[in-house]
């Protein structure tokens, strides 16, 4: 049976490496270690090593994969495969793989290399994107292409939707894409350096919603959506918008654009709880 090392951290790695757990050999998977979270700072494990622990997989947590090039060296794998991992993987323990060493990307690269290929491709108000497989390298994003698969960008996904989207169509891919990629049954295609585009992090900072067309102000909100969240000021106090229509609606938060209005069913005024009025139409 193919033996398989898996690096993951977030929800989006889980259903795929479920179904890769249950059709292959998995003998280890590799996460971040566990973060403090919310206003008490509990330590917090990740989706990926709730896996590991529900399985009984060998688990290794390390801020820098580097340090454990010792002990991964003395487990034999055939495949390396990451999948929102979060981490640079150097050359040493790429070459560890006897088959190859190869990440699951989401975006038709080379559009989107970096942290935040969906949010980007909602930002820009893509209709399509797509999750690639490709060799790792040690620069980002930047590996051969072994298998595509385009993925529809609806008008009312979010970047929470698509992230599930993409992982379960992820999840339903990976098992066939595996058993080519290790019978060697592809064709590998180089990235067009002349097609290259990155998508750096959503930051805070950048998640103020400027006057804008309705569109872009849409398109803006169902990038940051929850995390980490647009947001304006009314009379002063900050509001943070989850969602937008341009259906006008009396019910919703009216929100003015440099081309008319959008209108808001759920949103969240800073210190109060959020406003969730759902989909009705008047």
């Amino acid at each position: 049976m193919i033996k398989i090392l898996l690096a993951g951290t977030p929800n989006f790695s889980v259903p795929i490496f479920e179904k890769i757990i249950n059709n292959f050999h998995v003998v280890g998977i590799v996460t971040q270690p566990d973060s403090r979270s919310g206003r008490g700072m509990k330590l917090i494990s990740s989706p990926v090593k709730d896996l590991a622990i529900k399985y009984g997989i060998k688990l290794f947590q390390q801020d820098n994969i580097s340090n454990i090039f010792d002990e991964l060296k003395l487990i034999n794998f055939d495949i390396f495969l990451t999948a929102a991992f979060g981490q640079l993987v150097p050359d040493n323990i790429l070459s560890l793989a006897k088959i190859g060493s190869i990440n699951i990307h989401c975006s038709l690269l080379p559009k989107y290399r970096g942290a935040a290929p969906i949010q980007h491709s909602i930002l820009n108000g893509d209709k399509e994107t797509g999750i690639s497989l490709i060799y790792m390298i040690n620069k980002m994003d930047a590996g051969d292409i072994i298998f595509t698969k385009i993925v529809k960008i609806d008008d009312d996904d979010s970047s929470d939707t698509l992230f599930k989207k993409m992982s379960i169509i992820s999840s339903k891919e990976i098992c066939n894409w595996l058993e080519l990629f290790y019978n060697q049954k592809f064709n590998v295609r180089k990235q067009n350096i002349d097609d290259v585009t990155f998508a750096s992090k959503l930051v805070k900072k950048n998640a103020l919603l400027i006057k804008d067309s309705s569109r872009n102000m849409i398109n803006k909100i169902r990038a940051y959506n929850s995390n980490p969240g647009a947001y304006l000021f009314i009379n002063e106090k900050r509001v943070k918008i989850f969602n937008a229509i341009t259906i006008e609606n009396k019910n919703y938060l009216k929100i003015e654009t440099l081309d008319g209005f959008i209108y808001s069913s759920k949103y969240q005024f800073e210190g109060k709880k959020i406003v969730d009025i759902g989909t009705q139409n008047d």
